[in-house]
């Protein structure tokens, strides 16, 4: 019979084992997944105040020695990646607008480049394309539909129709015009504006504009958030137009954030219904400065720190986690204004002695916490296993019959008596030793 003490000591040993080496196989992969990093973060100098970034440019480059967001810290991949560079630049002002009625709001859509449908030349697939597309390396979207191009005159005519229609077509690149499958290349310079039409703006002196959205109101005052300040009320009779980040109902009315560009513009330049286009071309031309010193809501490039930053998602431009991240982060930030939508627009961080890298994400109350627990969780784990293990050693022992028990109490030994020969109750076997 296997004695009770020996399944439990053996699973005991058997599970401290597996603890010890699990605790430090862990310590060594947070040294370079958590506690590195952590250090890097603590000593960076980035501050916790957001400022805002602007993307650029999204380039795909073959072989590259960074990238903005990478699947697996622990091997950085040599190949083929994505960097992103943004505009870097304070953040705007925060505007209230008081007593708002007659609001509206409209989204105007552009070309989703990864759910929309492709048209592949060396498929054959170009023979019958009618419209506006642009194509990539053989590969052709219709943006006939949220598109309207102007252009004065195109390069010689592809035909993609025919036998050889899909080789002639193969590396179709760039705005084509087509036409029952003949595409000439949109020679510059062009125009494309999104058609986005039918924007409401009668009876409306309040338009914002946030980056594929435009909203609009009646509102009575615009206030400086967190202050009493007014900067702007409808008795100026005119419009008051500005670019912000985002925008939140309140029960004040709206409230705007990171505004920046705010000017007024004369009502005779709006009608009952407009277009997005003509509203960006508004914000541009027709318009004077709201604020004359330049502090609520100023041009853009008075706010800029720096052009051409690098942005990373993080610290070391990479995560842990395997869920794919990487590819919605550079879908979401890698919007450059190429497939004619809004650029990215969001919060970075950055450090004062370096400004050429900017992070997406930083949170030094996070960091924190991940490295007491990365390091507290492995490192008691390490040291409970140990000292149980030690303390097996020193308790347990494997009798005759190969079965661990825990050591009993040594006997008192007697030169020349043997220990099993000592009965209780003998008065210390007295009568023993006598005859012996």
């Amino acid at each position: 019979m296997v004695p009770p003490q020996d399944g439990k000591i053996c699973g005991t040993i058997c599970l401290c084992q597996m603890t010890a080496v699990l605790s430090s196989v862990a310590l060594v992969y947070l040294t370079v997944a958590i506690y590195m990093p952590s250090m890097r973060a603590f000593q960076s100098g980035i501050s916790e105040v957001p400022a805002m970034c602007t993307t650029t440019r999204a380039v795909t480059k073959d072989t590259c020695d960074w990238g903005s967001c990478g699947e697996w810290c622990l091997s950085k991949t040599s190949g083929a990646c994505i960097q992103i560079y943004v505009n870097l630049r304070h953040n705007g002002s925060n505007i209230q607008y008081a007593n708002c009625t007659n609001s509206a709001n409209k989204t105007c859509y552009g070309i989703d480049q990864e759910n929309a449908k492709k048209y592949r030349c060396i498929a054959d697939e170009c023979k019958n394309l009618t419209g506006t597309f642009n194509c990539t390396m053989g590969m052709c979207i219709n943006i006939t539909d949220a598109f309207e191009c102007v252009f004065q005159e195109t390069e010689p005519p592809l035909k993609c129709s025919g036998k050889r229609g899909k080789i002639t077509c193969i590396e179709l690149h760039g705005l084509q015009s087509c036409t029952r499958g003949t595409c000439g290349r949109i020679k510059s310079p062009y125009n494309c504006d999104r058609r986005c039409v039918d924007i409401p703006t009668r009876n409306k002196n309040v338009i914002i504009l946030s980056g594929d959205r435009v909203f609009l109101s009646q509102c009575q005052r615009a206030l400086l958030a967190g202050s009493e300040q007014e900067i702007w009320s409808q008795d100026q009779d005119d419009v008051f137009m500005s670019s912000c980040y985002s925008i939140e109902t309140t029960e004040d009315g709206m409230e705007a954030s990171d505004c920046i560009n705010g000017s007024t513009l004369e009502k005779s330049y709006l009608t009952d219904l407009t277009n997005f286009t003509y509203l960006n071309f508004l914000s541009v031309t027709s318009t004077k400065i709201l604020d004359e010193s330049r502090q609520i809501a100023p041009p853009e490039e008075d706010l800029i720190l720096a052009n051409e930053s690098r942005l990373l998602v993080n610290l070391e431009g990479c995560v842990n986690t395997l869920r794919d991240e990487c590819r919605e982060f550079l879908k979401e930030y890698g919007k450059d204004g190429t497939d004619h939508n809004a650029r990215a627009r969001f919060p970075c961080f950055y450090a004062d002695h370096n400004r050429d890298t900017v992070v997406a994400r930083f949170n030094l109350a996070i960091t924190f916490r991940e490295f007491v627990i990365g390091s507290t969780v492995p490192s008691v784990l390490f040291v409970v296993s140990c000292l149980t293990l030690m303390l097996c050693q020193r308790t347990v022992e494997v009798g005759d019959d190969s079965k661990m028990r825990f050591k009993k109490k040594a006997a008192a030994i007697i030169p020349g008596v043997v220990a099993d020969d000592i009965t209780p109750g003998d008065a210390g076997g007295g009568a023993h030793a006598m005859a012996l």
